[in-house]
C-alpha cells in the first residue's frame, strides 16, 4: 500500500503562482526534477545555489527587498542548514518559505515509520525549531502547497511544505 504519491509538476508551479512566489532559490533536487524542468520555461526567476545555507541567505535578502521567494530544497538540506534556519527564523525574524522534497522516503511507510533518519526526524526537527510545516502526500492535498508557502509571508513565520513523494 502506498502512503504517498507524486504531485504533478504543473500543479506545483500553479501553487507557486497562487502563493505569489516571485523567485525560486534552489539547490538542484532530483526529488523535484520535474518541477525544475518546467521552471526553465515558466518565467519565474531561478537562483541556483551551492548549499542550502546559501539558499536561505538569498531568500532572506530577497524578502528584505520586498520579494516573496521560495527555498526549493530536499529535506536533507533542512538538516544541512539548521543553524541558518534557526538564526533567520528566531534571531532575525525572517519568514522563510521552504518547499522540500522528502528525498529517500519509502512511500509505502509513514514518515514516522521510515527507517531513514533524515525522513523520520525531519518533522520533529521542524517542530523543535518552531517552523510551521505541512506534509503533502498526494494530489488530493496539493491545495495545501500554496497556503503553506503563503503562511510564511502572511504570518511572518518560517513555513515548510514537505512533498512526501517525488513530483511527476
Amino acid at each position: 500500500m502506498t502512503v504517498a504519491s507524486g504531485i504533478d509538476a504543473h500543479t506545483v508551479l500553479a501553487a507557486l503562482a497562487e502563493a505569489e512566489i516571485t523567485h525560486v532559490v534552489l539547490v538542484p533536487d532530483t526529488h523535484q526534477k520535474t518541477v525544475l524542468d518546467l521552471l526553465d520555461d515558466s518565467g519565474l526567476p531561478e537562483i541556483r545555489c551551492a548549499t542550502e545555507d546559501d539558499v536561505l541567505g538569498v531568500c532572506a535578502g530577497l524578502w528584505m527587498s520586498g520579494a516573496r521567494p521560495v527555498a526549493m530544497i530536499q529535506q536533507l538540506g533542512i538538516f544541512a542548514a539548521v543553524n541558518a534556519l534557526r538564526a533567520f527564523t528566531h534571531d532575525q525574524r525572517v519568514p522563510l518559505a521552504i518547499l522540500a522534497g522528502m528525498y529517500g522516503r519509502d512511500v509505502a511507510l509513514s514518515t514516522d515509520d521510515d527507517p531513514a533518519s533524515a525522513v523520520r526526524l525531519c518533522i520533529p526537527l521542524l517542530d523543535v525549531l518552531g517552523v510551521a510545516w505541512r506534509l503533502v502526500e498526494s494530489p488530493d492535498a496539493a491545495h495545501e502547497i500554496a497556503s503553506g508557502l503563503s503562511a510564511a509571508f502572511d504570518h511572518g513565520v518560517s513555513s515548510a511544505v514537505l512533498l512526501g513523494a517525488p513530483t511527476c
